[in-house]
C-alpha cells in the first residue's frame, strides 16, 4: 500500500440554519474548518455510481475518520463540492467522494 502523505488541506464546513433574535429564519449559517487530507483519484466504481444517482465524482479526499463530523460541504482550493457519499476504509480513515454540483441535502 502506498503511503499517504496527509499534505492537502481541506475545509469541512459544516451547516446550521439561521435564525434570530425572534426565532425567524435567516440564511443558514456556515462553521468551517480545517484538517488534512490526501486527494485520491476517482475510481470507475465512485463514477458508475454517483452518475447512477444523477451526480458527478469530481474528486476523492481521504480524512481521519475522528476529524469528520458528517459535513455536507467541502472547499479545496477555492473551490466548493458537495460530499455525495462516505466510504470508510478502516477504523482511522474515511474517503469522501465529492461533486462540484452542490446540491445538498
Amino acid at each position: 500500500m502506498k503511503r499517504r502523505s496527509w499534505d492537502e488541506v481541506v475545509t469541512l464546513i459544516a451547516i446550521a440554519p439561521g435564525e434570530d433574535e425572534a426565532g425567524y429564519p435567516t440564511p443558514p449559517k456556515e462553521f468551517p474548518r480545517e484538517v488534512l487530507a490526501n486527494k485520491l483519484n476517482v475510481k470507475g466504481i465512485e463514477f458508475y455510481a454517483a452518475n447512477q444517482t444523477g451526480m458527478k465524482a469530481d474528486c476523492i479526499f481521504e480524512v481521519h475518520a475522528f476529524e469528520y463530523e458528517g459535513e455536507k460541504l467541502l472547499e479545496y482550493e477555492g473551490k466548493r463540492y458537495a460530499v455525495i457519499r462516505t466510504y470508510g476504509t478502516n477504523d482511522e480513515t474515511l474517503e469522501l467522494t465529492c461533486s462540484d454540483k452542490l446540491v445538498i441535502s
